[in-house]
């Protein structure tokens, strides 16, 4: 039975389809209409300075032709408390909103100005999980030549890989529908796809090894959680902020260095500075804490668009890691057990003795903080695609104090660019913390890697004095 055949038609040309195993991970965070993973401001935005003449009717109608080509950016979840599904609509047109700026003001530094109109579009963004499509573009002009889009997605059918894949996708389409030399769209498929695959992989012996790994891996665990500043309101809608932060070149190209000399990707040693970052703040030495990953363990997805991201519960015990170069070495040896045997989060804390993310944090002054290196598809080659080159908003140092929100907890997200750099985001509840703390936090995070990296064979420091 092919995959069209197991998607039912609906009379009004919908089509409906069971939910994937992720979609189902987000639906137990459902809080309502108004918050929550169905709330407006669960979204997932991106940007790109796009240089080049634009034309705008072949901008509407290009964006058209992604939200067309991706199912999944017209489907919505319909809640049911028997049977959720998600049901895919017919296409149609995207909201497309033109901003002018080209004040002499914002003409002054165009770079700064970019991740400021980034930042203003995320902040003022709301696309709930009911509205098709569910994808939202801004163009913000500085001149004729020169501009800034901003595409905005909800996240229950999208996420920060997605995004790169829909502009490539949008570039594609923009040039043939001027008539100009382009690649080919890349053949994909579909989310609904996606979907089947995962439950097809979950009924395999593979997965229920890895079951048995995950419940032996995590037995007596517990998800390690940072207490808050101040008592937790869950009945009171969050506001969410990102502080943002820069490692330095030369601090970047160190954790490269040693990854090397220890065998290990940049990442792995990141993370075990993140790991030892937590032990100082609470003291806890058998650590278990997610990151994220793209979730796309089988390359034919690599340019499906969707949520395919997926949280993996890493445990880390720092007990008898007498040096840095100790815990890259057991973060190293979890993280590449993690990968060999990953399944989708909410199988894994379902068979498994943990008590894990069910569902947003409550009756606890504490929350879950999950850590990410960002990824992404490759990007297009430096003379762009037909008449217009764009390259992503990534390097950025303007923080926000109102943001598109989390199903729940705290991100540490990095971006390793190709220059070597590390720009760095922490996105919060502010009404969980002050900003100050995650600045501390922050600061203290670059001196644990700074004294690390200088001596990665001495002692590993001591609990944060006070905390």
């Amino acid at each position: 039975m092919t995959t069209e055949q197991q998607v039912p038609s609906i009379s009004d040309g919908t089509t409906r389809r069971p939910l994937s195993v992720s979609e189902e991970f987000l639906y137990a965070f459902d809080r309502g209409d108004d918050v929550g993973v169905f709330g407006p401001r669960m979204i997932v935005s991106a940007g790109w300075r796009v240089h080049g003449r634009l034309d705008m009717a072949n901008v509407h109608l290009a964006l058209d032709d992604v939200v067309a080509r991706h199912e999944v950016l017209r489907t919505t979840i319909i809640r049911d408390a028997d049977a959720p599904h998600a049901c895919v609509h017919p296409p149609g047109p995207v909201p497309l909103t033109v901003v002018d700026l080209q004040s002499p003001a914002e003409q002054a530094d165009r770079g700064h100005r970019a991740h400021e109109f980034l930042n203003e579009v995320d902040r003022n963004g709301r696309l709930a999980a009911t509205e098709t499509p569910l994808l939202r573009a801004t163009l913000g002009r500085f001149d004729d030549d020169d501009a800034v889009l901003v595409l905005v997605a909800n996240h229950l059918v999208s996420d920060g890989w997605s995004m790169h894949v829909i502009m490539r996708d949008f570039a594609i389409c923009y040039a043939t529908r001027r008539g100009l030399p382009a690649p080919e769209l890349p053949v994909m498929r579909q989310y609904r796809e996606y979907a089947d695959w995962q439950r097809q992989v979950g009924r395999t012996k593979r997965a229920a090894i890895a079951r048995e790994y995950w419940q032996s891996a995590l037995a007596g665990g517990h998800m390690l959680t940072l207490p808050t500043d101040r008592p937790r309101r869950p009945d009171v809608p969050p506001v969410y902020s990102v502080y943002r932060f820069m490692i330095d070149r030369e601090l970047a190209g160190a954790s490269a260095s040693l990854a090397r000399s220890l065998n290990s990707s940049s990442f792995m040693v990141l993370y075990a500075c993140f790991t030892l970052l937590l032990h100082r703040r609470t003291g806890v030495r058998d650590i278990v804490s997610p990151i994220i990953t793209s979730g796309r363990t089988d390359p034919g997805f690599d340019h499906t668009v969707g949520a395919l991201f997926n949280f993996l519960p890493i445990r880390t015990d720092l007990s008898g890691c007498a040096t840095f170069a100790d815990l890259v070495h057991r973060t190293r040896a979890a993280l590449l057990e993690a990968y060999s045997y990953e399944l989708p989060f909410n199988e894994i804390i379902g068979q498994s003795e943990v008590e894990m993310m069910r569902g947003p944090t409550v009756d606890a002054d504490s929350v879950v903080t999950t850590f990410q290196l960002s990824q992404f598809p490759p990007e297009p080659a430096a003379e762009g695609v037909g008449d217009i080159r764009y390259t992503a908003l990534r390097r950025s140092l303007v923080s926000s104090v109102d943001t598109s929100e989390l199903p729940d907890g705290s991100l540490w997200d990095l971006d390793l660019d190709q220059a070597g750099n590390v720009a760095g985001l922490v996105k919060f509840n502010s009404l969980d913390f002050d900003q100050s703390t995650i600045v501390a936090m922050v600061d203290e995070y670059r001196e644990l890697l700074r004294a690390a990296l200088k001596a990665p064979d001495s002692a590993l420091p001591g609990r944060t004095g006070g905390q």
